[in-house]
């Protein structure tokens, strides 16, 4: 099976999402496949646990400037055609979102 985890960006979203990669590993030798930004904590943590990532260009849309919002906003297309490509080549059975700035446009390229 294989499985995409995209989000990340805090310890609270990308710690579950270690542990529900390494229970498919054990149980359903599953292939899994993380998407995130450079910015969160999984550009650390995920290859450190040895899985493979994938990263994708977004930012924030809340509590920043309205420059940045506007910058995000152009973003973001780029960022579903991404994770849609990834979504293309790996060809996940199942795409979960742990959450954070990465598991929207992954969430919308795999509806």
């Amino acid at each position: 099976m294989r499985v995409i985890l995209a989000g990340g960006g805090t310890g609270g979203h990308v710690i579950p999402a270690l542990a529900i990669a390494q229970e498919l590993k054990r149980d359903c030798v599953a292939e899994v496949l993380f998407i995130g930004t450079a910015r969160g904590i999984e550009n650390r943590l995920v290859p450190a646990a040895g899985f493979p990532l994938r990263l994708i260009e977004v930012g924030a849309l809340k509590n920043v400037s309205l420059p940045t919002r506007l910058k995000t906003a152009f973003a973001l297309p780029r960022a579903v055609w991404d994770s849609w490509r990834m979504l293309a080549e790996f060809r996940p059975h199942v795409v979960i979102g742990v959450g954070g700035y990465a598991s929207g446009p992954a969430m919308f390229a795999a509806a």
